[in-house]
Order: C-alpha cells, then structure tokens, then sequence
C-alpha cells in the first residue's frame, strides 16, 4: 500500500491541534488559581485585621462593665454585708440595718437587686443581664444611660446618726476607704482608656495594619486605607467620666459622761473635698465611665448591610505578572475604579449577648466576624 494512502498514525494531526490547546486550558486555570488563592488571602487578612481591632474595644468594654458595676459592689458588699449597725435603744422602734445596706440605700455604691449572697457564680455565668444599679433616691439619677450624679454625695446622712449608735470615728474610716477604692477604680479606667488610645486612634490602629500587612506583604498604604475606612465607619469613640467633687457624712461623738444624752450628732461642715481621679477632666473623684450610644450603635448595629456592626472595604493589591500578560489592574469594565473590593462586616456585643456598660453593666461584649 502506499503511505500517503495508509491510514496509521492519522491521530497524530488531530493530537498536534487539540494538545496547544489542553495546555493553554491547564494554564488558565493556574492562573485563575493563583487570582482565587491572592482574594482568598487578601480576604482572610482584612477579616483578621477587623477581628483583631475589634477586640481591643470588646475588651474595653467590658472592663468598663467590670468597674462600673462588679467591682465596687463584691468590695462594699463584702466588706460590709456582715457588720450591723446598732440602734437598740437609739430609737422606740429600731428596725436593724447592715452597714453595706445603709451605704447601698444612700447611692454609694451599685448592687445587684437580688443581693450579694442570693447571686452565686453559675447565677452571673448564666444570667443574661446582670442588674446592678444603685440604690435609694439618691442613686436613682445614676441609672441612666446618662447618669446625674448627687454633689455633695452623702456617705452618712443625719437620719443615718440619729436612728443607729453610729460611731463618727467609724464613719472617718468608711469615707477613707471610699475614697480609696474609687480612686483606684477611677485609676484602673482611666489607664484601660489610655491603652485602648494607644492601641486605636493615636496608632492608627497600628493592630490592624500590622495584622493586614503580615498576613498579606502588600504595601502599607493598603493597611493605612483599611484603618482609615475603619475610623469613618465607627466614628469617634466617645466615652464620659462621671465624677463628685464633695462628701459629706455624719456620725456620733461621745462627748463624755453615760447615757444617750452624752452623744452628739457631727457632721462634715464644710463638705469634704475628695481628690481628683485621672481621666476626670474636670476634677473630682471617679464615680463610673459611660460610652456613648452612638459609639455602641456603631459597633454593635448595622446601617444598611444586612448584618450588625461596622461594614468595611477596601481595595487590594491584585497579582501584576501572569502567564497570559493580562493587566488586571486595568480593566475597569471587571472591576469597580480599576481595582477590586474587600468587603468584611465586624460586630462588638451584638444581640443576643444583651452586653452593656451601664446601668445594669454585663461584661459579655464580643466580638462577631461576618466575611
């Protein structure tokens, strides 16, 4: 037979055409790959970043709780749940009272309405709110998203020393440790606010860009656009010291002799000046910290996209060199402004955690990530 009629090895011209074009199929989806594992990356790296940012002021927060209501409340409950306070024989009908029930009813510190002993751990760890407040109309004005609180405070009022064998020298001792404790609760806050400072808005959220730059190895504007978008979508995080001036308190001072005629009501005349916490711009000593609502809608509330939080985005760095020699980077009819969007949504104390600062301050603020 004679070749050019011999049928053998005719596959080979079908096989010469469809093989180019198998390998330029395999290598567009390599490249399609590599396009994919860089959004992946990318996205991955910008949810990390909000994450992270977003725990500083979860955990702000929540700290904040902690000294505005759990704090003071196991201190002067504690301290003063098992010490009675006297009146047999002061009054015709003496109805007794503990000293952390007397300082409780006159607004000095904020309690859980149930009481110390009737709330034990597996109670908090399971409760969906914890309802401290302040007691008494003197600490009504307190339980307020914005708190008005009474100046001069009265730690021990006239009604106090004349219904209970109320020792002044004891009332000297209870007003040091008041001032003891808020001072260093008013010293606590305002250093969780300096670091939360340092760590956001005065770094430029310096967590968030470092945490996008390492996980990505782009250029840094990139980290520095993603900071800037986070501070237009949160705003300004504003948070309110709420602090006294005065004090008065009263007690009883045996003035010699027997008998109840030999006790005399005292009381402070002028008030007391308490000295000033830091973070209290204005002077006085801390009482509690509240934040803004706006700030806590912001963070926790969504404004449009479906989800609760701070909706961010940011363009990226797309891959420059490919086998094919497309420049995406200027392809304006695939992506938006040349260039394609992140997008990741952030939440701090969402519902249904039912987390606040104050009143009733619950330390369950966290953090929720929606890609």
């Amino acid at each position: 037979m004679r070749p050019w009629k011999s049928r053998a090895g005719q596959i080979v011209i079908p096989a010469a055409l469809l093989f180019p074009t198998l390998f330029l199929f395999v290598y567009l989806i390599f490249e399609t790959a590599k396009l994919s594992r860089e959004k992946i990356k990318h996205q991955f790296a910008m949810d990390a970043a909000a994450f992270v940012e977003a725990t500083n002021y979860s955990d702000f927060l929540n700290r904040t709780a902690y000294v505005n209501g759990a704090f003071p409340m196991r201190i002067f409950e504690q301290g003063y749940d098992d010490f009675p306070a006297e009146c047999e024989g002061k009054v015709e009908h003496c109805d007794k009272l503990t000293y952390a029930e007397i300082l409780y009813n006159n607004g000095i510190f904020p309690r859980s309405a149930g009481g110390f002993k009737n709330t034990d751990s597996n109670h908090w760890n399971n409760a969906t709110t914890w309802d401290i407040r302040y007691g008494g109309s003197a600490g009504a004005d307190k339980n307020t998203d914005n708190p008005h609180l009474q100046d001069p405070v009265v730690l021990f009022s006239m009604d106090n020393a004349n219904k209970f064998w109320h020792p002044w020298d004891l009332a000297t001792e209870v007003y040091k440790l008041y001032v003891q404790v808020f001072s260093l609760l008013g010293s606590v806050e305002d250093a969780q606010w300096q670091v939360l400072k340092r760590l956001t808005k005065d770094s430029n959220h310096s967590f968030l860009q470092k945490s996008y730059w390492l996980n990505t190895g782009d250029s840094a504007v990139y980290g520095a656009d993603l900071a800037k978008e986070f501070d237009i979508k949160l705003g300004e995080f504003k948070t309110t010291p709420h602090c006294v001036r005065k004090l008065i308190y009263h007690g009883n001072r045996h003035m010699g002799g027997t008998g109840i005629q030999q006790y005399r009501v005292f009381g402070t005349d002028p008030p007391v000046d308490l000295p000033d916490s830091p973070g209290c711009s204005g002077g006085g000593l801390f009482q509690l910290q509240t934040v803004d609502n706006n700030t806590l809608k912001a963070l926790g509330e969504d404004s449009g996209s479906g989800y609760p939080g701070l909706s961010l985005s940011l363009k990226w760095q797309i891959p420059v060199k490919n086998y094919f020699n497309v420049d995406f980077a200027n392809m304006p009819q695939h992506f938006k402004n040349s260039s394609p969007e992140l997008h990741t949504t952030v939440s701090v104390g969402a519902k249904p955690s039912n987390a606040k600062v104050w009143p009733d301050p619950t330390p369950k603020y966290q953090v929720r990530l929606f890609p």
